[in-house]
């Protein structure tokens, strides 16, 4: 061969040798990810102190008023300059990255992962010297050994351990870990490219293509590629239950297929197991089994679940605003997997005293969950598990002088809850000059889509309209629900559930008038014309 690595005949110390050398770097490149995870620690015991050396800042205070003067003004520039650049780097590496139309992430994202795979890369390299076979072991071991780390940036629990650490959500771990995917797929690749070179180049691709542990190994690499092309955004908004069927299917296929492709890389695929094992203990806690109502909203395609909470339920009324769950009809777990959505909780439990889902139907779990509110006459038991996503984002948003709340229809599940809670943290009085502080904005088809969020108090109402300005687009949502909604039933909605167009909905006639009095309406092209 014409290339730097070649073939070579070794001895059995040499291949002992060699087989130590992967286990050392495969080792390395998996505990490796501890360095950036420690640096983190550093960064936020760093902002502790820092935060707490600002409100200190007047401890040691010279006796001299010049003195003080200076040093105050030598203190505010640099914080100043340190805060402002510190605040870019956060904004520039928060803006999206797209190359060739090809969306990356974050550009902090984007970095970060060039960064690790030219990592992965160089342990993939060194001390190789020229022999073919121990490179292309080594780029199977090295992409093995980011598997327990790739199952681990999947999960959704708040006690998810990296969630702790990094103090990101998960839908923020989630970005890493498509990314991540995508690298240990590229490794995969390479691994089975100079193995086929290999064998074409010996003559021995017929007789291994039917030994066992090879065909385990294309499929392997079959089912990465499955996952990683049904994981492209195109895809998921073709399909999105398509894609997380395939994804949880082939996750969990793929540890015991490596299982018999080779031994060498067994104890990262027991840890993954161990992750993978972790995180059903974990969704199996925060799984809460109660009962609920459902309610199809008049003159709308939105349905309404809402789950009363007493005090054997005081866990659930700590659920913060911007946080969502998963619900589902109770049933076998298995189900219940491929048969959940997440819904943000669009109530504020620990003032309400209930929990309360709004979603638009469409196909799948919610057509089932309409079904349900159609022939159900009572309460029906439902699945509730989470809660997932921030509790901090009222917390945060109280650290600016101004806040401009904007939601789009359905997309005020996230938005009203936050919109109370940071009323009630301003000022509980209606008027007060506090409560100035915040606006919002909510762009919806008709009135009838925001009468879930009124208040049945009249006192309460009020005092939620008060800074509330309302956008109405039209559309003759109500109107064509009133002449073409219809409910699906088993016979015409098939395993994944009758589609359910957007403008069609389905009433319930114990519905009254929309309760929007004292709201400011705004036609749409007025609002966008300003």
């Amino acid at each position: 061969m014409g290339w730097l690595y070649h073939f070579v005949d070794l001895t059995a110390e040499q291949k002992h040798e060699r087989r130590e050398l992967l286990d050392y770097y495969g080792a390395i490149a998996q505990v490796s990810i501890l360095i950036p995870l420690l640096i983190l620690q550093f960064y936020h015991v760093s902002a502790w102190l820092n935060r707490r050396w600002r409100n200190q800042a007047g401890f040691d205070v010279p006796s001299s008023p010049r003195a003080k003067r200076e040093q105050s003004a030598r203190t505010r520039f640099n914080i100043t300059h340190l805060a402002t650049a510190l605040r870019r780097l956060q904004w520039w590496c928060g803006d999206p990255c797209t190359i060739l139309g090809i969306n990356l992430g974050t550009n902090g994202e984007a970095i970060t992962i060039l960064a690790w795979s030219a990592w992965l890369l160089t342990l993939c390299f060194l001390q190789t010297s020229d022999d073919y076979l121990h490179l292309t072991k080594r780029f199977g071991t090295v992409a093995s050994s980011q598997l327990p780390l790739h199952y681990l940036l999947a999960l959704k629990s708040p006690f998810s351990p990296l969630q702790i650490l990094t103090r990101c959500s998960h839908e923020t771990l989630n970005s890493s870990h498509q990314l991540l995917g995508r690298l240990i797929t590229v490794l995969l690749y390479l691994h089975a490219a100079l193995y086929i070179n290999f064998y074409v180049l010996s003559d021995l691709l017929a007789a291994k293509v039917k030994e066992a542990y090879v065909l385990c190994g294309i499929f392997g690499i079959v089912a990465f590629t499955v996952v990683g092309t049904t994981s492209l955004e195109p895809l998921r908004r073709w399909s999105y239950r398509v894609f997380y069927i395939t994804h949880v299917v082939l996750a969990t296929a793929l540890l015991p297929v490596l299982f018999f492709h080779v031994s060498h890389i067994r104890i990262y695929l027991y840890e993954t197991a161990a992750v993978y094992a972790l995180n059903v203990v974990l969704r199996s806690v925060t799984s809460h089994k109660i009962s609920g109502t459902l309610r199809l909203i008049a003159g709308t395609n939105l349905l309404e679940v809402t789950i009363p909470l007493g005090k054997q339920h005081d866990a659930l009324r700590k659920w913060e605003p911007g946080q969502h769950a998963y619900v589902s009809l109770s049933g076998h777990p298995l189900l219940r997997t491929f048969r959940s959505n997440p819904f943000t909780v669009a109530s504020l439990p620990g003032t309400d005293g209930h929990l309360r889902f709004i979603a638009r139907l469409l196909d799948g779990n919610t057509a089932k969950l309409a079904q349900a509110a159609a022939q159900a006459k009572t309460s029906c038991m439902l699945t509730v598990e989470g809660p997932y996503g921030l509790k901090t984002h009222s917390e945060a948003l109280l650290r600016y002088d101004k806040i401009i709340l904007v939601a789009g229809g359905v997309g005020g599940t996230f938005t009203v809850p936050l919109y109370r809670q940071l009323l009630a943290d301003l000022s509980p009085s209606r008027g007060s000059y506090r409560r100035q502080k915040v606006s919002f904005l909510w762009v919806v088809r008709s009135k009838e889509d925001m009468t879930w969020a009124f208040p049945t108090n009249e006192k309460e109402r009020q005092g939620f309209a008060e800074r509330l300005k309302m956008c109405e687009t039209g559309g003759g949502v109500g109107e064509s629900a009133t002449s073409q909604g219809s409910v699906p039933t088993d016979g015409d909605a098939g395993e994944e559930g009758t589609e359910l167009e957007e403008r069609k909905g389905l009433l319930d006639d114990d519905v009254g008038e929309p309760a929007t009095e004292g709201v400011p309406t705004f036609q749409a092209d007025r609002i966008w014309s300003n």
